[in-house]
């Protein structure tokens, strides 16, 4: 793996890890693989939620009208299950990378630890961001919507 030397004005020395700093990242990384588990669980209820909606929601629900199908809200639960599973995994890669690095001292681990934290971070960034934009979307549809049902003269019916 190539080793790329990073330097800003502002760091002129590597920095060092001391003992209060080393039991933090251990408490963290406690904390992270308690949090990575959750995850998993997670994803693994959205996927069993999803298969009782796809094969067991249509035999309970034959007269009930519903405006779409069940198989339809099982496709849903298992597209965010997928989005949901990326940074569990790169959480759980940083918790395991950090206990290996602060086990055997190595920086190489400690950097690759890192990046899985920084690609878990910049995945949850990413998928926030998509969230808070179809959130507006959706509010601004609802908006020009329901304008358009009370211009039509959906209340003065």
């Amino acid at each position: 793996m190539e080793e790329h030397n990073y330097t800003t004005p502002e760091i002129k020395d590597p920095i060092t890890l001391n003992q209060q700093s080393v039991e933090s990242l251990t408490e963290t990384r406690k904390w992270t693989t308690f949090f990575s588990i959750l995850g998993f669980i997670f994803v693994g209820l959205m996927v069993v939620l999803a298969l009782v909606m796809a094969l067991i929601l249509p035999f309970l629900n034959e007269t009930s009208q519903m405006p779409y199908p069940p198989f339809l809200l099982s496709v849903v639960y298992l597209i965010f299950g997928g989005l949901y599973l990326l940074p569990v995994i790169f959480l759980m890669r940083f918790g395991s990378l950090l206990k290996r690095a602060l086990l055997s001292g190595s920086t190489e681990v400690f950097g690759e630890a890192m990046k899985n934290l920084a690609l878990h971070f910049r995945t949850v960034g990413i998928m926030t961001i998509i969230f808070i934009a179809l959130y507006i979307l959706a509010i601004i549809a609802m908006v020009i919507l329901g304008a358009g049902l009370f211009a039509g003269g959906f209340l003065n019916a």
